[in-house]
């Protein structure tokens, strides 16, 4: 990652005919690679079994996955575009922006290079989950003219709303991008936190809608933060990227 002079595993999933079919495929980039496809690899033992989702629904695609810093609490610096102040954890400058340059700049000319990628907007997307979903949708927003689709799971953006908020109002977002947001009921500690979840992810909605995305939500009363509920709507997801 030259944009922060550091080194980052990548974690894919490729289809098995790739190396003998003239196909090229559409990429999903996300963050947290790590928890995408085994549980063995997982932070907390249980990834999203993305791999195994795409091979029962009948996908064809291919999945990039940055894995993110393990070093204390650098992945919610790296995996926000703002600075922000957390109660739980301190101070950050917020270097989401950096991150995002290496996505941009590095990852996605390497991919296009090395594999059988359709390199083309409607064919390029990007996703995440809390942290980072919140990369996820300000991606779409700041590189709307690179990913035309954004997966938003469960996103951690109530301490950056006003910023985001306004780099949404503020920004030139490309015709023909597309929004999956979805957030569960049981991921606070209590029932005002999802109010209050609920109300910043309408409030940057209808701002999204003015500037003419297309939305999809997934309000979940019995969804939590955690890999395991992530996988149990992928059927959903994955459906909403080949619209």
């Amino acid at each position: 990652m030259h944009s922060l002079e550091t080194y980052r595993k990548i974690h894919m999933y490729l289809p098995d005919d790739y190396l003998v079919t003239n196909k090229k495929y559409p990429v999903l980039y996300m963050f947290d690679g790590h928890n995408l496809f085994y549980d063995e690899d997982a932070t907390y033992g249980r990834s999203w079994r993305l791999s195994q989702a795409i091979e029962q629904y009948g996908k064809e695609m291919i999945v990039v996955g940055q894995e993110c810093s393990h070093q204390g609490n650098e992945r919610l610096d790296e995996y926000s575009p703002y600075p922000f102040y957390d109660s739980a954890f301190g101070a950050f400058p917020g270097k989401g922006i950096q991150t995002m340059e290496f996505f941009v700049n590095d990852l996605k000319p390497y991919i296009d290079a090395h594999f059988p990628t359709s390199p083309k907007r409607e064919h390029t997307w990007i996703g995440g989950s809390s942290c980072g979903g919140l990369m996820a949708l300000f991606a779409v927003v700041k590189y709307s003219y690179i990913y035309s689709k954004a997966i938003v799971l469960s996103p951690y953006i109530l301490p950056t709303a006003n910023h985001l908020l306004y780099d949404i109002d503020q920004t030139y977002i490309r015709h023909k991008t597309s929004v999956y947001m979805s957030w569960g009921a049981q991921e606070g500690n209590d029932m005002h936190e999802f109010v209050m979840e609920t109300k910043v992810c309408t409030d940057l909605a209808n701002v999204l809608l003015k500037k003419g995305v297309y939305l999809q939500f997934n309000v979940k009363p019995l969804g939590r933060h955690c890999e395991e509920d992530w996988d149990k709507e992928s059927e959903v997801f994955l459906n909403f990227l080949e619209e």
